[in-house]
This record gives C-alpha cells, structure tokens and sequence, in this order.
C-alpha cells in the first residue's frame, strides 16, 4: 500500500478530550458525575458525534469514565487530580506519529496472528470467513479501511488474548486518521485479497511462521512509507 500526503491532521477527537479536562478542571463535572449526552457534546464543539464517540471510548478504555447501559457515560470515581493526570496522558498519545502507530500495529498484530494460527476454533474461523468476504465486497469504497481493520481484528480476536485485541482495537482510531490524512493508492485488489486469503489459509493450517511471514509482506508498504514520511499529527 502506497501512501501521498493529502489534508492535514484532523483534532477533533483531541478537541472533545480536552474539553472533558476542561469541565473536570473548573468543577462542572466531577467523579461520578454523567457526561453530557454525545448528541449535546458534538453540537456544542461542532464536531460530529462519532468524534465524541471516539473520545468516549479512549477515555474509557484508560479507566477515566465507565459507560453503563441505560444510564450513560460517567466519570470515574478517582480524584480529579489523578484523572487529569490520566487525560494528559490520553491527549498524549493523540499526538503520537504515524511510524510510532504502525510500529505498534505490527508488533500486535505479528503476536495475534501468530497466536490466532495456534489457537483459533472452528467459530473463529468463521467469523474470520465472514470478515474477509466482507472486506472483499466493499473494496474500493469509502468502508474499505474500516472494513480492512476489521478483518486483522478477527484474526486478533482469533488469538484468544483479550488485551493485544483492546489494544489494537484501541489504536486503530488513530491508524483511521491517519489513512484518511493520505490519500491512499491502494495496491490492486487482487493482491490484497490473495494476502488476505492466504493469511486466513496459513492460520487454518496453524502454520505460524507462514502465517507471521504473510502479514509482514502485506504490511511491507505501509511500514516504509511510515519510516520515509514520519511525521507528527
């Protein structure tokens, strides 16, 4: 996959998390408290909804708020001190660059596919299955990265290691936005499937050393070009 520089970062979703700090810092909202709902969030910071989302689910992921059905997102029971603390940290990693995001990408997922070629059920390979026809079906449009993401994330949840799936569930926000910061010249369609494919084959094989060697040469481009262009935000 071959990348060229297009639009410049978008700070949405940064945008949303600082504006939580925000509300903590002047004491408008506090441990406990619920926050307010995405729909009244996005119209007032005039970001979309699934910005606000994206927000949400960062901040929970790192302890800050806790989402309970029925009842909405709410702040978590720590000190404000500790949970601006926890914020920083989060708006921290809004800033890490794109080689630092792959990197991490590929590490997580060279462990889970190698883990998903041992460990995968015959349930796993049918989700599995299902994720790639749909990959394949919407090739070429504008759900084809989202629909990308969730093929290597049924293959992580294939490795039966709930934290390597979060986190790369975690990170993949940030790897979105930066594909959509690129225009992206996408490698012909049959190659990325036949990689696809063939992923899938070497994990129903259980062939872990094919399975690891597949997956580096299908992340081959996009490591170079992280490497070549690395930038922040």
């Amino acid at each position: 996959m071959r990348l060229m520089p297009n639009s410049t970062h978008s700070p949405q979703v940064e945008t949303v998390i600082r504006h939580i700090r925000a509300l903590l810092d002047s004491g408008r909202l506090l441990p406990g408290d619920r926050l307010p709902a995405e729909r009244r969030m996005a119209e007032q910071l005039g970001v979309s909804r699934a910005h606000v989302r994206t927000a949400f689910q960062k901040l929970e992921f790192y302890g800050i708020v806790k989402t309970y059905p029925q009842s909405g997102t709410v702040v978590a029971e720590q000190t404000v001190q500790a949970l601006e603390g926890l914020i920083s940290d989060v708006l921290q990693i809004e800033s890490y660059d794109f080689e630092s995001l792959v990197h991490v990408r590929v590490m997580l997922e060279v462990d889970s596919i190698r883990m998903s070629a041992r460990h995968r059920t015959e349930k796993d390979i049918a989700a599995m299955r299902y994720a790639l026809d749909e990959c394949d079906r919407y090739f070429g449009t504008d759900q084809q990265n989202a629909k990308d993401f969730a093929y290597h994330q049924a293959i992580a949840r294939g490795a039966h290691n709930p934290v390597t799936a979060s986190l790369l569930l975690v990170i993949t926000p940030d790897v979105l936005t930066y594909y959509r910061k690129y225009n992206v010249c996408v490698t012909p369609k049959e190659i990325v499937s036949g990689e696809h494919h063939e992923m899938l084959r070497c994990i129903i094989d259980q062939d872990e050393d094919a399975a690891e060697a597949i997956l580096r040469t299908h992340l081959k481009g996009i490591i170079e070009f992280s490497i070549e262009n690395n930038t922040k935000g």
